[in-house]
């Protein structure tokens, strides 16, 4: 509930691991809540560049660009994670 704090904690996290994906995720949604939307759309671009497998950070950046009213590009986010999730998934 402090994202302040989280983001310090995130911080400290990726000045030993900078590549790491999932912690570049969690960082974006951090400085979403602290307002630094711009800020959080290139973390968005990091973990996506960092492991463009993890679904969450093109979720993540959906989400955002959809608050940002970008539904154009927010649509496009969206349909990128559900084409990693299909290959992600076993096929029946």
């Amino acid at each position: 509930n402090d994202p302040e704090m989280a983001l310090q904690c995130i911080e400290k996290f990726l000045s030993t691991q900078p590549q790491n994906a999932e912690a570049l995720a969690k960082k974006a949604s951090a400085l979403e809540k602290l307002g630094r939307s711009e800020e959080a759309l290139t973390t968005c671009d990091h973990a996506i560049a960092a492991n463009g497998s993890l679904v969450i950070a093109y979720l993540q950046k959906g989400g955002l660009l959809n608050r940002l009213n970008r539904y154009d590009e927010a649509l496009k986010c969206y349909e990128q994670a559900m084409l990693v999730q299909e290959k992600k998934s076993p096929k029946a």
